[in-house]
């Protein structure tokens, strides 16, 4: 928790263009307050459905109500803030499952991490073909391509054949705790999987829709077809850039401006975004989660 607060206080301090976020404010109108708006209301609907997802990826292990897999989901934010590429949210998501489910619970998170990352991954792809092929023209990038489609369809094939691989883990003789972590994941089905991977495709929609009203926000004068094809390149070269989340400011940053600077010369407006979307979206409901991890009894997380 400390650390957290630590990393996030830190990171505030070193933000830069303070002053020209606060004059953007000050220069509101109806249809820039309309755009921020959407963006906060968006924020809650996009961790809604995230733990929608958690619920479906727990049910096989333990009944989650709504409310708890919010909170589950909220914590595993505090604590995923200070690790690379938020791989310890599961410390935080396992608070909230039984005892006797919390090495699934880790699992599972695994498997929650890996449906985000193969939609970004797709979507992402698609993107930057069209991106640089449109602005980058004297680059090869086919065996760019060729990595990609190889990285997807081993993803896509590794998470439809998982509950078949733990089905076969579970005859051998493993340990008594493994078999345990592995008896609810076995029994997945293929409308659970696909469920799941389209609650990702819907978070994932709302983040690119986010970031796509703070452009207009920021005056950057961007299309709807400019920013479907920047907007998961930018994605894509995020999620797969080693990072901290206390870190993300600075690099959504730079890749905002690496990516939107072929539409537009305002580069202050371009970082601004990469920054306001990481404080609606990541900074308060991490401090929501904190709240939550306090609050929470060892033992008794209900």
């Amino acid at each position: 928790m400390l650390a957290a607060y630590g990393y996030l206080i830190y990171q505030l301090a070193n933000i830069e263009c303070w002053n020209e976020l606060k004059r953007s404010f000050l220069n509101l109108n109806f249809i820039r307050i309309v755009f921020l708006v959407a963006i906060v209301l968006l924020m809650p609907v996009n961790w809604m459905l995230e733990a929608r997802k958690w619920q479906i990826l727990t049910s096989n292990a333990t009944r989650l109500s709504f409310l708890i897999s919010i909170k589950s989901v909220l914590a595993g934010l505090n604590t995923g803030y200070i690790t690379p590429n938020r791989i310890g949210e599961f410390a935080g998501r396992i608070l909230f499952l039984p005892e006797n489910n919390r090495w699934t619970g880790v699992l599972l998170s695994l498997i929650n991490s890996l449906t985000q990352n193969i939609v970004m991954t797709v979507f992402g792809a698609i993107g930057a073909v069209f991106y640089f092929s449109r602005f980058y023209t004297d680059m090869n990038y086919s065996g760019y391509l060729t990595g990609i489609g190889i990285g997807i369809a081993l993803c896509i094939v590794l998470y439809f054949s998982f509950p078949g691989i733990i089905r076969k883990m579970k005859t051998n003789k493993w340990s008594v705790k493994l078999q345990e972590a592995t008896k609810s994941m076995a029994s997945f089905d293929t409308k659970s999987l696909f469920s799941v991977l389209l609650i990702s495709m819907l978070r994932y929609g709302i983040f690119c829709l986010q970031f796509y009203l703070m452009l207009l926000f920021f005056g950057i004068g961007v299309s709807a077809f400019q920013a479907f094809i920047a907007i998961p390149t930018m994605y894509l070269l995020v999620t797969y850039t080693p990072s901290f989340a206390a870190s993300e400011p600075a690099i959504r940053g730079s890749f905002a401006v690496l990516i939107f600077s072929v539409f537009s010369p305002n580069i202050i407006g371009i970082m601004l975004t990469g920054v306001l979307i990481w404080l609606i979206n990541f900074v308060i409901p991490m401090l929501a989660g904190s709240i939550i991890v306090l609050k929470t009894k060892p033992g008794n997380p209900l």
